[in-house]
C-alpha cells in the first residue's frame, strides 16, 4: 500500500474504515445467507403441504 497519510489520526480512520468495510460485507453475506436459506425452507415446506 503505497498511501501517503498526513497524520496518525488519518491513518487510523483509513484501517478503521477498512476494518469496518469488511466486517460489514461479512455481516451482510452472512445475514444475506440466513435469509435466502429461511426462504428456500419455507418454499420446501410449502411444497411438501401441496405435495
Amino acid at each position: 500500500m503505497a498511501i501517503k497519510w498526513r497524520n496518525k489520526i488519518e491513518r487510523y480512520a483509513t484501517i478503521s474504515g477498512f476494518v469496518a468495510a469488511v466486517f460489514g460485507l461479512i455481516y451482510f453475506g452472512v445475514f444475506a445467507y440466513q435469509l435466502v436459506n429461511a426462504r428456500s425452507s419455507e418454499v420446501l415446506q410449502l411444497l411438501e403441504k401441496i405435495l
